[in-house]
């Protein structure tokens, strides 16, 4: 994106709202405003943070799988540079090396665009639910309130901190949300057992220790000769 079209997509919002509220003939005095920070409100509700831990450990997992590919790619270029500084490997056993240094590269790139295209998919298929269920919360309390406009925390350089809702509309997401089922489970004690059943007993004197060495096995029992038969 060029510096224009960046600065186009920050002063853009401004203007809305400006021409909204001051524009001629609008009595914008007796609107009734509210103000909302929506990735405040994205991040802050319980979605929003399992949302983060998610992404984290995806991020976790392929940051550590990218950096082991681009440990074996230093390793192989360490190697190349070695050799050519050595003077001893033939040259179309160079060219081998350098032509296989250089499809690890790009598959290393490959990788990390896949890994960057992966990461904002991800993102994306999370938080557009949440984005979702806000904005219906968002219209439910400008009907309660009566609010004329909603206008977000972005678009405006100053507002008195009463006009926000974010804190308000947090708390109803949360309180409309019910808990994963991992984390009920959490939140169940467990039954209580007999103390006497998991009372730590005394080993015995004669029982082996587990850091002992295992007995020898017993001696093979000796045979025993046959008694004759009596004629």
């Amino acid at each position: 994106m060029t510096r224009a079209r960046r600065l186009a997509a920050v002063l853009s919002p401004l203007f809305v709202c400006a021409a909204v509220l001051f524009a001629p003939g609008t009595a914008w005095a007796q609107m009734k405003i509210a103000i909302i920070d929506m990735r405040r409100a994205v991040a802050d509700t319980e979605d929003g943070l399992r949302m983060k831990s998610r992404l984290q450990e995806l991020f976790d997992s392929r940051q550590g799988e990218y950096e082991g590919k681009e440990k074996e790619y230093g390793k192989a270029k360490d190697e190349l540079e070695r050799l050519a500084k050595d003077g001893k490997a033939k040259e179309d056993v160079l060219r081998q090396k350098y032509a296989a240094l250089e499809k690890q590269a790009l598959e290393l790139q490959a990788f990390g665009m896949k890994f960057r295209q992966e990461m904002t998919q991800r993102e994306n298929d999370l938080m557009l639910p949440i984005l979702n269920k806000l904005q219906g919360l968002v219209r439910q309390v400008a009907s309660q309130e009566s609010y004329d406009i909603v206008v977000s925390k972005e678009a405006v350089p100053y507002f008195r901190g009463d006009l926000e809702i974010t804190d308000r509309i947090i708390q109803m997401y949360n309180a409309s949300t019910p808990a994963p089922a991992e984390e009920k489970d959490k939140d169940k004690k467990p039954a209580k057992k007999d103390k006497k059943a998991h009372e730590t007993q005394a080993p015995s004197p004669d029982a082996p220790s587990p850091d002992a060495p295992a007995p020898e096995p017993a001696p093979a029992p000796e045979k025993k000769p046959m008694p004759k038969k009596k004629k």
